[in-house]
């Protein structure tokens, strides 16, 4: 698949999204049943009256991605959708290449990002994330595990795809030292663009295993070729993933007032359990936060 180019997806997920909401109470058909007027009272007045733009990596399932029908869906983008009820104002969400996520901020070409984005310590010098799920690492390998990839020290003279601008470049390199301090070969890095081109890569015998997101991980061997392309790498030493952390709506530190009204949002959506039911509903229960917070990585 070609990089991304940046370009507005219309979201229409179960009818949640809805129109802008205008300052002074304006009637815009916003169910204003559904409005936290608490949260919304922290927006600022320029995203109530003319929305927010959400970049994304798309398709990233079960994340963000298209159904068989081309309607975006995903986790990410029905809880942008909450999100959007919460504050009455409209979230667009836009296809944004991975490792230029944040740059596309700094531009103004977007406000923020829910894209399945690690909160690290690092990305928090340029932006503040508010955390909405804990996750991490796992690997796909070619159906029936030729290679016998059981754990991180299997992967020692492999070759490893992972994703540009993730967090698994880190995390890989960091196990081919494991590696070579223990007297075995590194392991070779192979970066693409996105998860599609990842798993053709692999599928090509272009590499022995992918790292990426554990939910994109399951979701690829469950469904690709139904079923018959990829195993998961379970290993026992990570059940919850390797380097398991927060993950959070990204937003430019300049922006604070917007990052106070998604946090609020988020909050009220916990409080009143539609967050509950949304994970419930992509079977990440076990994977959900308990409170709304900022910049949860220390």
């Amino acid at each position: 698949m070609a990089i991304k180019k940046l370009g507005l997806v219309a979201v229409m997920s179960a009818g949640l999204l809805l129109l802008a909401g205008c300052a002074g109470g304006v009637d815009n058909g916003v169910d204003q049943s559904k409005v936290d007027k608490a949260a919304q009272a922290l927006l600022p007045a320029d995203f109530l009256k003319n929305g927010i733009d959400v970049a994304s990596d798309i398709p990233y399932e079960p994340f963000e991605y298209n159904d068989e029908s081309g309607k975006l869906t995903g986790f990410d983008v029905e809880l942008g959708a909450l999100i959007s009820q919460k504050l009455g104002t409209e979230l667009r969400f836009n296809d944004a290449v991975f490792d230029t996520i944040i740059a596309s901020l700094e531009s103004g070409t977007n406000d923020i990002i829910i894209s399945s984005m690690s909160d690290t310590v690092e990305r928090q010098q340029k932006v503040d994330f508010v955390d909405y799920n804990i996750g991490g690492s796992q690997m796909i390998v070619a159906k029936g595990n030729p290679e016998n990839i059981v754990d991180a020290a299997s992967l020692c003279g492999k070759t490893v795809i992972v994703q540009n601008g993730t967090i698994q470049i880190d995390l890989v390199g960091t196990m081919s030292s494991d590696c070579e301090a223990a007297g075995h070969a590194a392991i070779t890095i192979t970066q693409l663009p996105d998860a599609p081109s990842m798993e053709n890569a692999l599928r090509a015998g272009q590499g022995d295993a992918v790292m990426m997101d554990s939910f994109v991980a399951q979701g690829a061997a469950a469904k690709a070729g139904n079923g018959e392309y990829f195993d998961v790498v379970s290993d026992a030493a990570a059940p919850n993933g390797y380097d398991a952390g927060f993950v959070g709506i990204a937003i430019l530190k300049k922006d604070s007032g917007l990052r106070d009204a998604i946090q609020a949002a988020l909050q009220s959506l916990i409080d009143d359990g539609q967050y509950a039911t949304l994970l419930q509903k992509w079977n990440m229960s076990a994977n959900g936060v308990t409170s709304a917070s900022i910049n949860g990585t220390k």
